[in-house]
């Protein structure tokens, strides 16, 4: 799979947030949406750091894990 765009990457973001957090739907996922308030906790926030480092083929520091990046769909998009 090649992603190349930031319109890809947010893409994909988005349905691997959406594989976490299955009780939200696409359209309540907006760019700067808290998604913390949509249910992200600690668990499917580590389940996603997975997906998006094995999607992505990035490696995510304990820097990187952080509230602000965590906190919307920019934040992550960010990340990748």
């Amino acid at each position: 799979m090649s992603i190349k765009t930031r319109a890809d990457i947010t893409q994909t973001t988005k349905e691997l947030l959406l594989e976490v957090l299955p009780g939200i739907s696409s359209e309540e996922l907006l760019p700067d949406r808290d998604i913390l308030n949509l249910g992200l906790d600690s668990i499917n926030a580590m389940n996603l750091v997975n997906k998006l480092q094995k999607t992505f083929a990035i490696e995510l520091s304990a820097d990187d894990l952080t509230f602000e990046n965590f906190q919307n769909l920019n934040g992550l998009v960010n990340l990748s």
